[in-house]
């Protein structure tokens, strides 16, 4: 019975932690007001956010201006969505290549992180995500998955409509 017990607990263990994807062991981190980003290297960074902003940025010099570039794309989601959760906190991982499933990016609940792909990503597509984070740390209760998409998907339509 011990032994039966044991070999459920063990399987247990190997299907949670496939749960979580697995991350490259990251070597650095940029804390931003929301955020903790880690990559591998500097050229990961910087590549994911000239992405965001269009410009390149020496990571020496301007590291406030990084952090900022991020946490402007999230205040203006806070902004669209009227959603502002208290001590908003995201996990980003940036990461060369595919995704899992192919994705660009993706938003998961279970650790509150944005897994990025620096290749692929767009302003657009990290407002997306960030606003999955948005919405599943303002309300106490997960909205549907539906409802969440046509959330986000607002976003995806207004995030720069005023300017």
């Amino acid at each position: 019975m011990k032994r039966l017990l044991a070999t459920y607990l063990a399987a247990l263990l190997i299907l949670a932690g496939s749960a979580v994807p697995a991350i490259s062991q990251t070597e650095k981190t940029l804390n931003t007001k929301y955020t903790k980003i880690h990559f591998n290297d500097d050229k990961d960074l910087i590549d994911f956010l000239w992405r965001l902003g269009g410009t390149r940025i020496d990571l020496e010099q301007d590291r406030e201006l990084a952090s900022n570039r991020v946490d402007r794309i999230i205040e203006r989601v806070q902004a669209i969505l009227d959603m502002r959760p208290e001590g908003l906190n995201i996990g980003i991982y940036l990461q060369r290549g595919n995704l899992q499933h192919n994705e660009i990016a993706y938003y998961q609940y279970n650790t509150k992180s944005v897994y990025i792909s620096v290749d692929k990503v767009s302003d657009g597509v990290f407002a997306h995500e960030i606003s999955h984070a948005i919405v599943d740390q303002y309300f106490t209760t997960p909205a549907p998955s539906k409802i969440q998409e046509i959330i986000t998907q607002y976003v995806d339509r207004y995030l720069w409509s005023d300017y």
